[in-house]
């Protein structure tokens, strides 16, 4: 019997970009990248292939909503 590992496609923290025929990896905050040619500063998320996978990969969703929630109260203090 073989175990297939979790990939970036059904990771919670993935979002598919089908204009660049993968996606972008939202676990932390996007990097900070300079256009050598332009000097143009850019925030990214790494891109990914589908079929990629990592450490991090979780599909609790349960846990992700509650994270939600929080972030979402911190918020409202802070405007308060």
């Amino acid at each position: 019997m073989r175990l297939t590992r979790p990939t970036c496609a059904t990771c919670i923290y993935w979002v598919l970009d089908p204009t660049q025929g993968g996606g972008h990896c939202h676990r932390y905050p996007p990097g900070i990248h300079t256009n050598i040619n332009t000097g143009t500063v850019v925030q990214k998320f790494p891109m990914t292939d589908t079929r990629n996978w990592c450490g991090e990969w979780s599909d609790d969703d349960v846990s992700m909503a509650e994270k939600g929630k929080r972030a979402l109260a911190r918020a409202a203090q802070r405007q308060a």
